[in-house]
């Protein structure tokens, strides 16, 4: 059964989906001390945590403990949150499930990022990697977790674009945050927690448009953190681009959205997800260059671009796109960055110039 926070219709409303470390399992009082009421707390004002986690439950489908079948995952998406924490496969890391049925999880998992996904209220889909656990007597082992199950979550994360929050590495080594089973969280380490998911979710990642203010240079979206980044996945329309994973992404000229994911950690795997950069028509001709290097343009009069030349050069065709791709006309043009491709008999030049005022 799911324990829900008073929310108001202002909130944004977050659900915690998982297992029995998110519902509380051996505390005195899951409904105020479990991690999504804990996290309730820290996120303060604007923000309403509801607790959908069930003990013992799977990210596997095909058995009989399958978080899939549970009313909690039913309620969790009729709540329409706009955030979404999903805590699950510790309990899938059991070696009488693990061997047999781990063909399926990252099917699974990403399955069930997709069901999230698709809701009208468009949830953004944070993944935990599963805290340390090791009881022998319930068949679970943390080198399981460590070794298998968390690098599939991983994988699955890199595929779909997630953020991701390493509950592993912020709680190894830290028995006093466990109960005597060393599966669960005690209130100190529930706390603790729902700390770590708060630091996470409070971690911004904003995409930029990076242009040198100097004629002819090309554009690249660059990635700018609040904290020390340590690795970058891009993606566009989805898709993971594989090969860039560097802070800017050069050259983008191909209408889509752009987001990337950010490692914010050195030692562990966190990784926080940009809002997504919307690019609206392809910059033709960006980085297909064939200039005159006796034309210019430059900022004209009135908000305007100009074309200059030593030469005389004939009709020349000026194209201008904004920030976002968008194709504007020459004149009363707004302060910003313009991509601009000046075109002739003989020369084609492609760049970026600053209007300032």
């Amino acid at each position: 059964m799911a324990l829900a926070s008073a929310v108001r219709a202002t909130d944004k409303k977050v659900a915690c989906v998982g297992n029995s470390i998110t519902y509380g399992y051996g505390l005195s009082s899951p409904y105020y001390e479990s991690y999504p009421t804990q996290l309730d707390t820290l996120l303060g004002t604007g923000y309403g945590v509801s607790n959908f986690g069930v003990s013992g439950k799977t990210m596997i489908k095909a058995v009989n403990d399958a978080y899939w079948t549970q009313s909690a995952f039913t309620s969790a998406r009729a709540y329409l949150p706009d955030l979404v924490v999903i805590e699950l496969g510790t309990n899938d890391s059991k070696d009488y499930i693990w061997p047999y049925y781990k063909q399926n999880f990252k099917a699974d998992y990403a399955a069930m990022v997709d069901t999230f996904r698709v809701l009208s209220s468009n949830p953004d889909v944070w993944v935990t990697l599963q805290p340390p656990a090791n009881n022998p007597s319930w068949n679970m082992y943390d080198t399981t977790i460590d070794r298998q199950v968390n690098p599939a979550i991983l994988d699955v994360a890199k595929q779909k674009g997630l953020s991701v929050i390493d509950l592993h590495t912020a709680m190894k080594g830290h028995g006093e945050w466990m109960q005597d089973d060393s599966v669960h969280p005690n209130a100190a380490g529930a706390k603790a927690l729902a700390g770590i998911v708060a630091g996470k979710l409070s971690t911004a990642v904003k995409i930029l448009l990076f242009s040198p203010a100097c004629i002819g240079c090309t554009s690249s979206l660059r990635a700018s953190t609040q904290s020390t980044a340590y690795g970058y996945w891009w993606y566009r329309n989805d898709t993971l681009l594989a090969k860039d994973t560097l802070q800017g992404l050069p050259n983008p000229t191909k209408a889509g959205r752009y987001r990337v994911s950010v490692k914010v950690e050195n030692a562990g795997e966190s990784r926080v997800v940009s809002p997504e950069y919307v690019l609206a028509h392809d910059l033709v001709g960006i980085g297909r260059r064939r200039s005159n290097p006796l034309v210019r343009i430059v900022p004209g009069v009135s908000g305007s671009l100009q074309v200059e030349s030593s030469a005389v050069l004939g009709p020349v065709i000026l194209s201008l796109w904004d920030a976002r791709g968008e194709l504007v006309a020459n004149g009363n043009l707004k302060p910003g960055v313009y991509h601009y491709r000046a075109q002739g008999r003989d020369f084609q030049n492609v760049g970026s110039v600053v209007v300032s005022r």
